[in-house]
This record gives structure tokens, C-alpha cells and sequence, in this order.
């Protein structure tokens, strides 16, 4: 049977995964401040201010995101524009189905969208914008403001949807009292008898962070693998973000699996024994969170919606999207000196990136299939 608990019932709780984040995100960026850079303009053209002039006429914005976003983003975007961000927060797959519908309507309402890489589907049928058309500013397209040397781009064409911010994913997060430092160093060591019953999982049933640890281990280990974790270890699952990481540090499991590291951080900070471990044969992979931005085809704004986009891809906008979001920048000009040191990508290390439009249009459907076939519906 799959993921029992004691009591010998399925543990799949209904609340919404991302529940938790919110807080902890928007409590790291007052603690840590805010660095700001008020030549983000600096270098820009006629074209630039023309648009800026257009932008203000239209008078605002409309974005939809992850909670959270809305007050900080909002807030700065008027002080560096001069132009209202009217921030919709929200479930990222809800938001996703309102703009679809809205584009088989004919009537888009949403100008553009920050969230995962679950839309590169709207692609190929020419229902989603080029982004690197609007871009202008010499501080977003100098190679040299972004790590590797250019704008890391989620789709293949490399126009639609960039990924400004990503960090490294995939880790176990274990109770300290019950796993000693330096003895879970192999993935292997997982399958050992002492860890029975003893890991929780993220559903990877679902779209999300469980799945995505699914698709990491199965890169690396193969699918039997995923299979003794779920089966033979009788890991126990769950839909809800905040609930794993807090069954670890109470010790009703050892290890979690698909945590999010703003609620490793929360419980961290309240002093409870809860410690990310780096295993040896595998350091995890790289996610863009929900920072990749995306705009519909005839967003309502067009040139707010330019200005937006060269703004949220600027060195003001990613010091606060990443202080938010506990996340690394890709910007060279935006510090990481506040992020943990587990989500941070290693120079000398290589990472499984998910977030590629060939992963997600080829690999991931087989890869949920296979997890659905194995293991039960949703």
C-alpha cells in the first residue's frame, strides 16, 4: 500500500501546497532590507521614454502571481514608474486556466503572468508574446548582468519566457535529533531498513514540488528507485508544503522529501532541529520557481506591460523578487549573501535542469504517466 500511516490510511491532506510561504517570504525581505539601484534606466533611448509616456496613459498593469508578491512589487513598481501594478495573487494553475479562457474569448484581462514552467503548452499554438522583442534597457540586456552571460530563457526559441531567478532543489530536509550529521550521505542510505516509515514525500502525484523530486531521482537513480522509496519504504505523503517540513522537525518522520525552503527557513529560525543535508551522489537540480514571466497574446496594456517587463527583469525588481522569494537571483548585481547555502548553485557542481520547454513538453507527461500508473490516481 502507498503512503500509510500508522493507521493504515493514505496520507494525501487536501489544504494548498504553497500554504506557508507567503508569510516567511515577505518576513525574509523586511528583515534583510532592501539594496536599490536608481539608474536601472540608465542608458535608455527616445524609444525608451516614448514607451514610458504611452505606459503612463494607459495608467497601469495588470500581473498575476504567487501570494506574496503583491505589496512589495507593487510598491516599488510605482516609486521607480510612476505606474500602478494592480498584482492579482494566486493559485499559479487557477490563474493559468482564467488567461486561457480569456484567450479563447478573445478578451484578455491579465497582461502578463509570473509563475512556473507548466504555460510552455501556450507556445507553439502562438498564444503567449515575445518578451525579448520589448526588452530595452542596456542594465537588462548587458550580458554582463546576468550570470553565464546572457537571459536565461525557459522556452527554446528563447524569447517568451525568462527565468530570472532559480535555486537548487531536490534536497532531503531531516530532523538533526534523529539523522546524525555526516550519516545520510548517499541516496542509497535512504533505502536502509533504519528509514522505513520514516520519509515523508511531497504527492508527487500532482504538478509541484513532489513530482519534481520524483523527476529528479528518477533522472538519476531510475524508476525503481522512486518506486522502493514509495513502496518498499512506506512513504507517507502529502499535499501540503508547511505540514511536511513541520512532520520532520516534531520527528514523526526523519526525512522529507519535495520541501520548499522558506518553510525550512521558518522552523529553522524558531530553533527546531531541522538540517538540509547534501548527498554525494546527487546535489539536487535547478527550478525557476515562479519567476519565469510569460504575456498573453494582446495583453490590455501593451506598453505598461513593456515597462513592466524591463522593470521585474531589472536589478531593483530581482533584489526584491529574490528577497521575497528566498531565491537566486541570475543577476550578477543582485546579492545572494542572505540565501541559505543548500539553495545556492555551486560553480563547480552540474544540476538537472527541469526548467527546459523540451523537459516539460516531451519528458514530464510520460514521467506523470508512468508515477500515475504506478502508483494510483490524484
Amino acid at each position: 500500500m502507498l503512503g500509510k500511516r500508522p493507521n493504515g490510511e493514505l496520507t494525501v491532506t487536501r489544504r494548498k501546497a504553497l500554504e506557508g510561504a507567503v508569510a516567511v517570504g515577505t518576513f525574509v525581505a523586511l528583515r534583510s532590507g532592501r539594496a536599490y539601484s536608481a539608474d536601472w534606466q540608465s542608458g535608455a533611448g527616445s524609444k525608451w521614454s516614448e514607451t514610458l509616456a504611452a505606459a503612463r496613459k494607459e495608467g497601469r498593469v495588470v500581473i498575476a502571481g504567487r501570494a506574496g508578491l503583491a505589496k512589495p512589487l507593487s510598491e516599488a513598481f510605482k516609486r521607480d514608474t510612476g505606474l500602478e501594478l494592480d498584482f492579482l495573487e494566486g493559485n499559479g494553475a487557477e490563474q493559468t486556466s482564467r488567461v486561457k479562457l480569456e484567450l479563447q474569448a478573445g478578451k484578455v484581462t491579465i497582461d502578463g503572468l509570473l509563475g512556473g514552467a507548466a504555460n510552455t503548452d501556450l507556445i507553439a499554438p502562438g498564444l503567449v508574446e515575445p518578451i525579448k522583442d520589448r526588452l530595452m534597457l542596456p542594465g537588462v540586456t548587458n550580458p554582463a548582468s546576468w550570470q553565464d552571460g546572457d537571459i536565461k530563457w525557459l522556452d527554446n526559441a528563447k524569447k517568451y519566457m525568462p527565468i530570472p531567478s532559480e535555486t537548487v532543489v531536490g534536497w532531503p530536509v531531516v530532523n538533526a535529533r534523529l539523522v546524525p550529521s555526516g550519516s545520510l550521505r548517499s541516496w542509497q542510505n535512504l533505502l536502509s531498513p533504519q528509514y522505513t516509515g520514516k520519509i515523508a514525500m511531497f504527492d508527487p502525484r500532482i504538478l509541484g514540488a513532489g513530482q519534481a523530486v520524483a523527476a529528479y531521482l528518477v533522472e538519476i537513480l531510475g524508476f525503481e528507485y522512486l518506486r522502493k522509496i514509495l513502496i518498499d519504504q512506506k512513504a507517507t505523503l502529502t499535499r501540503d508544503a508547511r505540514q511536511l517540513v513541520e512532520w520532520v522537525a516534531r520527528g514523526s518522520y526523519s526525512v522529507g522529501l519535495g520541501a520548499i525552503q522558506s518553510n525550512v527557513e521558518r522552523l529553522k529560525d524558531a530553533g527546531l532541529d531541522v538540517r538540509v543535508d547534501d548527498l554525494e551522489d546527487g546535489h539536487g537540480f535547478l527550478l525557476g520557481g515562479n519567476s519565469v514571466m510569460w504575456i498573453p497574446k494582446g495583453p490590455p496594456h501593451p506598453n505598461a506591460t513593456t515597462v513592466f517587463a524591463n522593470w521585474y527583469l531589472s536589478q531593483p525588481a530581482q533584489e526584491i523578487y529574490a528577497r521575497a522569494d528566498l531565491s537566486f537571483s541570475r543577476r550578477t548585481d543582485v546579492s545572494a549573501d542572505f540565501l541559505p547555502d543548500y539553495i545556492r548553485p555551486k560553480p563547480n557542481l552540474q544540476y538537472f535542469d527541469q526548467y527546459r520547454e523540451t523537459w516539460y513538453v516531451e519528458a514530464r507527461p510520460k514521467l506523470q504517466k508512468m508515477i500515475l500508473d504506478a502508483f494510483g490516481g490524484r
